[in-house]
């Protein structure tokens, strides 16, 4: 892992919170033990997502993005699905409207429990 690009993004991250916070709408949908967290980001809009505990899907299905890690990034257009592994931090920028889904395995549905289950709790 890339410790150096893994700490700008945690810095970055610590930047956009100090700044007014652009709007994006988030979507629950749950089926027989699977909880997906479909995201809606407006063009324009830069996010860093939340830090995982657990290897999941994740998916682009609309829309053209550059995504950036600590393994450094690439612009990907729907459709696009990726396995995600554990403790992977990344930054998003949306360059047309994109929507963005994370599938979980769970049969929790109570969203603040599944975040507890699937997210590594960041001290922000």
């Amino acid at each position: 892992m890339n410790l150096a690009l893994q700490s700008n993004i945690f810095k970055l991250q610590d930047f956009m919170l100090q700044q007014e916070q652009a709007e994006t709408e988030t979507i629950h949908h749950f089926s027989d033990g699977i909880y997906a967290r479909e995201l809606r980001i407006p063009a324009g809009v830069c996010i860093v997502g939340a830090l995982h505990k657990t290897r999941h899907f994740m998916m682009v299905s609309k829309g053209r993005c550059s995504i950036a890690t600590h393994e450094g990034s690439k612009i990907v257009e729907a459709p696009y699905m990726v396995e995600t592994q554990p403790g992977i931090k990344r930054v998003v920028y949306a360059e047309t409207d994109t929507v963005m889904t994370t599938f979980h395995v769970t049969n929790e549905t109570d969203i603040e429990k599944i975040a507890e289950q699937i997210l590594v709790q960041e001290n922000i």
